[in-house]
């Protein structure tokens, strides 16, 4: 053992050989991230005791994953390269290449980066309101059937929303840092999400509004050199695929088929959007988001300054829906109109910080109780009901996961909507798996509170009234 940091810094190399700074971090790691680790381990039995899906978007990104090993590039049926950014493609094939290529290991691969966003939103959720809020937001994310359904079909939308959540946190470290080299990290991990799909170009609302937060507040400068900096490599990136690799005109994925010779829809129900985000997300979860907004309302001086963050959440949804309801009202595309789980995706993250912000705000009003005040009864009251919205929330999710067994729609009724059809099913019995993730996620948010109420039960020493001790000393004199 190494006795003093002269020592510690000379002998690095035997502190690492023997092992014990790896064990002594590892021992620390395991203590301060547990709780997501149950998260985790819950999130993975719920995901792979779900089936197998696909669709027709599916197949056809199959199909162009396919050709990128055995041609190597993404061909489709029609000859022609994918109308979709490779490089979600190009991921999947060292998988191929080393498991054999088949559409079960796509999905893995899929899956894989669904939990990964998991760990991902429990970070971002860190970082921005607290602990508690992170550990809720990724134990909400993981269950929501949105979510689940995306991450057992062959389809890129996890790998993107996986380098925009990374390009999003390195973003926000660097604005706290002004680190410029964090900011370059940040632009890199957004090229990678870009070039892998365009969607993920929402992901610059909330890192523009903490740009300007920041600024605002003198802790951070927006210049021009930043700017440039950040968006070089998504420049670059795009510029060598399509110039260069793919030898297509700079901006031809931007006018794709999508967009040239559409599909339009004459009269597109009015309230599409929330019928599907209803049937996608579950009502307790977005009456969680409401009630979390609502708290700095109601009581102002409790939260005052700490809704910009609220704000952010709020602003990147809007922004997602906003474009969303131009595409289907504005230009009658059929597309957007139809896969409303595909074009706000990027949003679903932000719908759970927003929920499970009730965590870290609920802990603070309680702090401001004031006993023996009956008006103090309403901040109890909020807390309790706001726990309750959550767990129902998990529950929810879970219980569809369980009730909907083979082909699932989200969508405004039967006629349109967005399915996803079952391709290799699971045995009855993987349904009690479902059960049993819900139950270990539950437990890893129910542990630390009964553990702080057993020590605070503990260390509260017996109260005896004075008129106690005044009747016993009475009997003792007589």
């Amino acid at each position: 053992m190494l006795r003093d940091t002269a020592d510690f810094k000379t002998n690095r190399i035997d502190v690492c050989y023997d092992g014990t700074l790896l064990k002594t971090k590892l021992r620390v790691l395991a203590a301060t991230h547990w709780q997501i680790t149950m998260v985790l381990l819950g999130a993975f039995l719920v995901v792979t005791s779900t089936g197998v899906y696909t669709n027709w978007d599916a197949q056809l990104e199959f199909e162009a994953a396919s050709n990128v090993v055995t041609h190597g590039f993404p061909f489709v049926t029609t000859g022609l390269m994918i109308n979709q950014p490779p490089l979600g493609f190009y991921m999947d094939a060292p998988v191929f290449h080393l498991a054999g290529l088949s559409y079960q290991h796509g999905v893995g691969v899929v899956t894989a980066f669904g939990l990964g966003c998991v760990v991902l939103v429990y970070a971002l959720g860190v970082l921005l309101y607290g602990k508690n809020t992170g550990l809720v937001a990724a134990a909400l994310f993981s269950l929501v059937p949105w979510h689940v359904y995306l991450s057992r079909i062959f389809l890129i939308d996890n790998q993107y929303l996986f380098f925009s959540l990374l390009a999003l946190i390195v973003g926000v470290m660097a604005l706290r840092r002004q680190s410029d080299k964090l900011l370059l990290v940040s632009g890199v991990f957004f090229a990678v999400a870009f070039l892998t799909k365009l969607f993920a170009f929402f992901i610059l609302v909330p890192l523009v509004l903490m740009a300007l937060y920041f600024t605002r507040d003198g802790k951070f400068q927006l210049t021009a050199k930043k700017t440039l900096l950040f968006l070089a490599p998504t420049v670059v990136t795009q510029a060598i695929w399509y110039g260069v690799i793919a030898n297509q005109n700079f901006f031809a994925v931007y006018f794709s088929s999508d967009f040239t010779h559409p599909e339009l829809i004459a009269d597109p129900v009015l309230g599409f959007l929330p019928i599907a985000l209803v049937k996608s997300i579950g009502w307790f979860l977005l009456l969680a988001a409401v009630l979390a907004l609502a708290l700095p309302l109601f009581f102002r001086k409790v939260f005052a300054g700490r809704t910009w963050l609220d704000t952010v959440c709020v602003v990147t949804i809007v922004a997602v829906a906003a474009a969303n309801l131009l595409l289907v009202f504005g230009f009658h595309l059929k597309v957007p109109y139809v896969s409303v789980v595909k074009y706000n995706y990027v949003a679903l993250p932000f719908y759970c910080l927003l929920a499970a912000s009730l965590a870290d705000k609920g802990a603070q009003l309680l702090s401001e109780v004031k006993p023996h005040r009956k008006r103090e009864l309403a901040k109890s009251v909020v807390v309790v009901v706001g726990l309750v919205l959550l767990v129902a929330a998990l529950v929810e999710s879970v219980v569809f996961l369980v009730e909907w067994e083979g082909f699932v729609s989200f969508g405004v009724d039967s006629v349109v909507y967005y399915g996803f059809e079952v391709y290799s099913p699971v045995a009855d019995y993987f349904v009690e798996f479902h059960y049993l993730g819900l139950a270990v996620i539950l437990a890893s948010l129910a542990l630390p509170l009964l553990y702080n109420a057993l020590r605070l039960q503990r260390s509260v020493p017996p109260i005896r009234s004075e008129e106690n001790g005044d009747r016993n000393t009475k009997q003792n004199a007589q």
